[in-house]
């Protein structure tokens, strides 16, 4: 029974690995093959398509934010919680300044293509959204939709010109900039 997770689960951090530096349309199956050290006859036997296997990711992706969030959500207070979401993305800066938000860029991907998983993989962009918005009802904002879109949209876009750029130092230097907005509001 291990083998049959550990095969599974190579594949996964393969795919999820290969989507975000190549891209989801650029990868094939026989690509994540090769990088897990999976025969390709035997992808087939845990995921019956490439979308398959993304949903799989995705689905990780969400559980691993929820995750984050329970652990989070111990602090009592609000705007360090998003602080907290901040610091994760300045701690993968150089991966984000190389290939981008394995989140933001899984979602565009998908949505240009017309991939059939596009709305799932949106899903995980409207829960980061929604727990950002819950943030800020916490603190006791009464825009805080309007907030909650202006903060992950600011986060998309410091990760779409930081990767443009090809330079960390737009991540660490903007989210430093919007922990000091957020300690305002």
């Amino acid at each position: 029974m291990g083998r049959v997770s550990d095969k599974r689960a190579r594949l996964m951090e393969s795919a999820a690995k290969l989507f975000h530096h190549a891209g989801f349309n650029q990868t094939s199956i026989a690509d994540i093959a090769q990088d897990s050290g999976v025969p390709l006859g035997n992808v087939y036997y845990y995921f019956k398509t490439k979308n398959d296997l993304a949903s799989a990711i995705i689905e990780q992706r969400q559980n691993t934010l929820k995750g984050w969030a329970e652990e989070w959500e111990k602090n009592p207070d609000p705007r360090e919680r998003l602080f907290k979401l901040i610091d994760f993305q300045i701690s993968m800066k150089d991966t984000i300044a190389k290939y981008g938000c394995p989140i933001g860029s899984l979602c565009q991907e998908l949505d240009k293509g017309r991939q059939p998983i596009a709305h799932e993989a949106d899903g995980l962009l409207h829960w980061i959204l929604q727990w950002v918005t819950g943030q800020f009802r916490q603190m006791g904002q009464a825009k805080a939709e309007q907030l909650g879109i202006q903060v992950v949209s600011t986060l998309q876009g410091i990760c779409i010109v930081s990767n443009a750029l090809n330079d960390p130092q737009v991540v660490a230097t903007e989210l430093e900039r919007l922990k000091s907005w957020i300690r305002q509001v």
